[in-house]
Order: structure tokens, then sequence, then C-alpha cells
């Protein structure tokens, strides 16, 4: 159970800016704030500062460049309208086709 635990502060100083910003100011009180055993506390307070920020600033970069889930999910749909537009059909009636395809 700790363990997860430990993964999980772990996780959260790498993407929550203020989370990090706290835990820098006083990595000790963080630690037990999380709940962890004090040798994961001792553990963390030997972490090496500069990969922490850099690794965060990575997992923060790598975020900002990917798609939002919203535009993934609205992709198929955008797919049939530009379909259906080089086709010269209306979405409605390109639905209908498809419909009548599945049946076939």
């Amino acid at each position: 159970m700790s363990a997860q635990k430990f993964e999980a502060f772990l996780a959260k100083l790498y993407v929550d800016e203020q989370a990090r910003a706290r835990f820098l100011a006083d990595p000790l009180r963080q630690a037990l704030n999380a709940g962890l055993t004090k040798d994961e506390c001792a553990a963390l307070e030997q972490i090496d500062l500069i990969g922490l920020e850099l690794a965060a600033s990575s997992f923060a970069r790598k975020k900002a460049s990917r798609p939002s889930r919203r535009a993934v999910w609205n992709l198929p749909r955008w797919l049939s309208k530009a379909y259906a537009k080089l086709a010269g059909q209306s979405l409605q009636r390109l639905g209908l086709r498809r419909r009548e395809l599945v049946r076939d």
C-alpha cells in the first residue's frame, strides 16, 4: 500500500507545479503529509532536484504537444464530413448509404 502512495506522490510532483513548489520548500513535511513512511521521506530528501525539475518540464512539454482528447474523439466525425463534402453529399445521406452498405 505504501509503495502506491509513494508512486502517487512522485507522480504528483512531476505534474503539479504547486505541489512541487511546496515540496521544494519543505520536502519532509510534504512527504509526511502525504502519509509516506519515514524511510520513504528520507529517500525523498535525497532526490535529485535538478532531475525532478527537468523531468517535470519534459512531461509538461509532452502534454502540451498532444492534441486534446476532444479533438481526437471528433476525428471520425470530421472525416465523415470531409468525405461527404468531397462526395458532394450531405452527411445525413452519407449516413444512410453507410447503413445500406452494412445491411448488404
